[in-house]
């Protein structure tokens, strides 16, 4: 695919907003699941668990990689810096946002509902701003749920050198010749094995020793970006994944069936070469699960409609905003003698006409309020490169 093609890709926006819709449908559910958070209702739920699972497999492996098909559309050659400038005040002034104003409250409740802290929010807020020790302090670094945006800003400055010599002449020709191999049928699979051999050594999950922090796994994510900007990077890549979205589809079904024996095998203390064979299995669910959405996304979501140009513009403040305002809901709701479902659609409900009306009269029409949550000013018409500079893409 030529670099200088200007054609606003719907299927990309459609993924963004489907992938942080069910971002916010996964937040609503997390009071119910059987993991730590930061409130938790008096029981959890099974179904909860196993959906939560397989979302964790690949929801934030295809965000990043939308991101990465974003910056392969945002980056022109010679123009790295003025792209970084961008992203700096779209990634880091939300993150800002997210650290200084929506962190209190968010650590303050789970203080309170944990048995950490008695007191009220403002005798708190003392306490989370003097707290900042780099791991496990109760100032925010990352802005809590925002760490997409702290991560993303580190690999794509990680990343920049990488991406811009890709963008050359030379580098269009690496692209083309990785274009080639994987037009071959079953080629697009392959490239499941260096994500799997990253893990492997590097074992993020502490299946053969210490367990890193959780920061440190979502380190592993980086490599999703790589890949979402190589396969937008020629539409061969592309046209393969479409043609094999099926063979993805069904293998990903299988394993997600077999996953628990999976699971069962490197959680029963395994040697290392069944830990190695465990860790590809896993890799190819997750793989051959964002290869069949993205082949379906590409082949079926190609029409722009005025709800999709509305919610394609929303998504980052809606993304800043969303977990806060779970969270408040959810502290009142958790303790309703209702079942689950009752309290989840109530949570759902809420929290979704509450976080986009904020959107709608808080921001969307106030230009200073706009850029703070990293929203182009109103007035001033978006081009198709910077849309898809956002970096929900």
């Amino acid at each position: 695919m030529e670099t200088k093609s200007v054609q606003r890709r719907y299927d990309l926006d459609w993924l963004r907003v489907l992938a942080f819709s069910a971002v916010f449908l996964y937040h609503c559910s997390r009071f119910f699941d059987s993991d730590g958070w930061h409130i938790k209702n008096s029981t959890s739920s099974p179904l909860v668990d196993t959906l939560k699972s397989i979302f964790d497999l690949w929801g934030m492996p295809l965000i990043f990689m939308v991101s990465g098909a974003a910056i392969f559309f945002a980056l022109r050659p010679g123009k790295a810096f003025r792209f970084l400038q961008d992203k700096v005040w779209r990634l880091l002034v939300p993150l800002a946002l997210g650290i200084l104003v929506l962190g209190p409250p968010q650590m303050y409740l789970t203080r309170l509902t944990h048995g950490q802290f008695q007191g009220s929010f403002l005798e708190y807020l003392p306490l989370y701003f003097r707290d900042w020790r780099l791991w496990n302090g109760d100032f925010q670094w990352t802005g809590v749920h925002l760490w997409y945006l702290a991560y993303l800003f580190l690999f794509t400055l990680v990343l920049l050198p990488l991406f811009a010599a890709l963008k050359s002449r030379t580098g269009q020709r690496v692209t083309g010749f990785i274009a080639r191999l994987s037009a071959r049928p079953g080629v697009i699979f392959l490239w499941v094995l260096p994500g799997v051999l990253l893990i492997i050594l590097g074992d993020p999950y502490g299946l053969m020793g210490p367990a890193p922090t959780e920061d440190v796994t979502r380190l592993f994510l980086f490599p999703f970006v790589i890949y979402g900007f190589l396969v937008f990077s020629d539409l061969r890549i592309q046209q393969a994944i479409i043609r094999q979205r099926w063979i993805a589809l069904v293998l990903a079904l299988v394993l997600i069936l077999v996953s628990p024996v999976i699971t069962g095998i490197l959680e029963g203390d395994p040697s290392y070469p069944v830990y190695a064979l465990g860790i590809l299995l896993v890799g190819v669910l997750m793989w051959s699960c964002l290869l069949a959405v993205l082949g379906f996304g590409m082949r079926y979501l190609t029409a722009n409609n005025r709800l999709l140009a509305y919610a394609n513009e929303a998504v980052l403040p809606f993304y800043v905003l969303h977990q806060p305002v779970i969270l408040i809901i959810g502290f009142f709701v958790i303790s309703l003698p209702i079942p689950i479902l009752a309290k989840y659609l109530m949570i759902v409900t809420l929290a979704f006409g509450i976080t986009l009306s904020l959107y709608e009269f808080g921001i969307r029409r106030v230009n200073p309020v706009r850029r703070v949550f990293g929203l182009k000013p109103r007035k001033q018409a978006t081009t198709t490169v910077e849309l898809a500079a956002q970096p929900l893409s």
